[in-house]
């Protein structure tokens, strides 16, 4: 049997101007005054204030949890802090929770690879289902082989092309489309054709679900 084996690299897309910059040469931003500034903005943040807002960050746009997400874009990525992959996953916990799918993608990407956390493929697609629902393209493109594979998920061909399918109509041209429109071939070979008919006609129908 056919194994789809590639997986998506997950990656926090960020923009504003709390971002990362590229290596220009210039030092990163001492380990405690860049996890200052983003945590206080998060503090600000929830506690509504929303002139200490302008004080840290004044162009900047977004909610609470796309800062929580940034601290922990910080932590995964080892951008002025050292990597802590389990900090990271305490961060991008609280971002999920604050409705950011982002953090909800990446999360499925730390419990599959056991990155600070025990390897646990049930755990990582349904973070991925839960991104995958809310729009996040490589989310899609994973659950796609999760489903292809059956690994944390039953084993399920239609959903497979279902997701194969999204991510290969909402990734930009590379690498990772390439990869999901492959898998939409190998998965739509193990199928009937009145499954894939099925399939395309979900995959159609399919619209994103805000998150709450």
């Amino acid at each position: 049997m056919t194994r789809l084996l590639v997986l998506a690299g997950i990656v926090i897309a960020t923009t504003g101007p709390l971002a990362a910059a590229p290596n220009d040469g210039v030092a990163p931003p001492p380990a405690d005054g860049f996890m200052a500034t983003l945590q206080s903005y998060a503090a600000s943040i929830a506690a509504g204030a929303s002139a200490g807002l302008q004080t840290v960050a004044p162009s900047a746009e977004g909610g609470l949890g796309t800062f929580e997400a940034l601290i922990g874009d910080a932590y995964y990525y080892g951008h002025g802090v050292s990597r802590d992959y389990t900090e990271a996953a305490r961060w991008y916990r609280r971002a999920a929770q604050n409705s950011n799918a982002m953090a909800e993608s990446t999360l499925g990407d730390i419990y599959y690879y056991g990155r600070g956390v025990p390897q646990d493929f049930l755990e990582a697609g349904q973070w991925w289902r839960l991104a995958a629902e809310h729009g996040v393209a490589v989310a899609q493109l994973n659950l796609g082989v999760m489903y292809a594979n059956g690994d944390g998920v039953p084993q399920d061909y239609v959903k497979s092309h279902i997701y194969s399918n999204l991510a290969a109509a909402h990734l930009p041209p590379g690498k990772d489309r390439d990869i999901a429109v492959k898998n939409r071939e190998i998965v739509g070979k193990l199928m009937s054709p009145a499954q894939i008919t099925e399939a395309q006609q979900l995959a159609r129908a399919w619209r994103p679900k805000s998150p709450q």
